[in-house]
């Protein structure tokens, strides 16, 4: 019969963690999400703006369309005081993030996305046709009376930084 009162061996193995193990696992831990939590902000501020511009795909075709068989801006808007096709393709674009299109003007064929929701609530895009001209093979967002063709998209704001713009249209 053993007595219970008998001495514990030194030669038991200890098991479990110390305390100082468990320290340095939740500063690593801390380490990481320190690093992690600004590139997941950054990326949803990102995926937040691109929803712009894809939400306006067919607005943009549209534009080139009417820029191609008319060679200008011109009543892209209105057309007799009339709300243009464009004019009732823009007022009917919305999405999770933004409220909705207003188109620039006549001269430019661009026009601005106005955010309501997420990252950029209060702020908006204006997106403009970049427009090579044939004399100079130069591709510029400015206005057009004729010539040249619509070879791509420039996204502009003076309220959302540039590393939020998408990399499709940015400057």
């Amino acid at each position: 019969m053993q007595n219970a009162a008998q001495p514990i061996s030194r030669n038991t193995i200890q098991g479990g963690f110390t305390l100082i193990e468990l320290m340095i696992v939740v500063a690593i831990i801390g380490v990481l999400a320190s690093i992690a939590v600004p590139q997941y902000q950054n990326y949803v501020g990102r995926a937040q703006a691109a929803e712009a511009f894809t939400a306006t795909a067919g607005l943009r075709t549209d534009i080139g369309l009417y820029f191609s068989e008319n060679g200008n801006f011109v009543g892209y808007k209105t057309i007799n005081s009339t709300p243009s096709y464009i004019s009732n393709t823009a007022n009917q674009i919305g999405g999770q993030y933004i409220s909705g299109v207003t188109l620039n003007g006549q001269a430019s064929g661009g026009f601005t996305v106005a955010f309501d929701n997420g990252v950029h609530s209060g702020s908006s895009m204006v997106i403009q046709p970049l427009i090579s001209n044939e004399t100079t093979n130069d591709a510029v967002a400015t206005a057009s009376t004729s010539g040249g063709q619509i070879t791509g998209w420039r996204c502009s704001s003076t309220t959302i930084d540039d590393t939020f713009l998408p990399s499709a249209c940015r400057p």
